[in-house]
């Protein structure tokens, strides 16, 4: 991955218009196309960004890995058990006290830092290598990318425009999933359930950065509303790829073989990443490729991980804040 990627891919809108792929993730690209969740469905590449930016560099400070992770924290009240709707609340009341980021303006960048792994995405061959252990990798993307604004790539937006879009929330999480519906629409003869679309939509304004602390608690209050939605219970958390503590957060979806999990961090309440979970055993053909051996997959797998371990906003392409 280079730091000139403008976005990583999910499955999430069949039929939509894909993006030029020279600006896509190649690693996630691939997983999407190779992955297929187990429906066996074309995959197309979303209009999710490679994840974050928070505060400012040289005009405001960074927020780096420490105040990311799930570790450190003896200070910070650790989430306790509950249900789903229980748990979000409190996710929502803790960050809307927070302080907001600075606004960043036009000319500047996102930065951020995260691990990525894709272990077993591809068929195994006789040549093949052990997936070598993941890297941080950093990039940076613009804040208000011409690209990516006024309809120009679809639904694909910019980090300026999803801002602005954050801050114009409702307050009903009715009103807001149906305001995201629309932002982020399945396109028709879409095979995607309400729900998974709405997880989908949902994760994607996650990852965005900066995020407004009261945006963020809308959101919370919202992926509440969804039915279907489910939580780690607290007393077992996951690992995320940086070996921090996490809640995962899914949508749980009849004959899934594969789920998206939204990773946060039990104290804060923060964004930490994403993560496909396979959750059923299943083999994945490759129609395109007849000579290619089925994929089994079984249930535990981790198809793919994504952890944010920095962010920041810069005022220029290769700063770090």
């Amino acid at each position: 991955m280079t730091v000139d990627e403008m976005k990583d891919v999910r499955e999430f809108r069949a039929g939509a218009p894909k993006p030029d792929r020279a600006r896509l993730a190649e690693g996630r690209d691939r997983l999407s196309s190779a992955a297929g969740r187990g429906r066996g469905r074309r995959l197309r590449a979303d209009w999710r960004l490679a994840a974050a930016g928070a505060a400012a560099a040289l005009t405001a400070v960074a927020v780096l890995a420490s105040g990311l992770g799930g570790d450190g924290h003896s200070d910070a009240e650790r989430t306790v058990p509950g249900s789903v709707q229980e748990v979000l609340e409190r996710a929502a009341s803790t960050v809307e006290r927070a302080d907001p980021p600075p606004t960043p303006h036009a000319g500047q960048w996102v930065y951020d830092k995260k691990l990525s792994a894709s272990p077993g995405i591809w068929p195994k061959s006789k040549a093949a290598q052990p997936e070598p252990e993941p890297e941080p990798q950093e990039h940076w993307k613009r804040y208000a990318d011409p690209r990516f604004e006024n309809g120009k790539e679809g639904d694909d937006r910019s980090m300026r425009e999803r801002l602005r879009f954050l801050n114009e929330l409702p307050d009903d999480p009715a009103a807001v999933l149906k305001k995201v519906r629309a932002y982020y629409p399945s396109g028709k003869g879409s095979p995607v359930s309400e729900g998974e679309h709405d997880m989908g939509a949902l994760s994607v304004l996650f990852a965005s950065q900066p995020m407004p602390p009261q945006a963020l608690a809308k959101l919370y209050r919202a992926l509440a509303a969804v039915p279907g939605v489910e939580v780690t219970d607290p007393d077992h958390l996951v690992r995320d790829l940086a070996g921090r503590d996490a809640l995962a957060v899914w949508h749980d979806e009849k004959g899934q073989k594969v789920r998206s999990e939204i990773l946060i961090d039990p104290y804060t309440y923060q964004y930490l990443g994403d993560r496909l979970l396979v959750v059923k055993d299943y083999k994945h053909t490759y129609p395109g490729a007849p000579d290619t051996p089925d994929r089994p997959w079984k249930a535990g797998d981790l198809m793919f991980q994504n952890a944010l371990l920095a962010t920041g906003i810069v005022d220029h392409k290769g700063d770090r804040p």
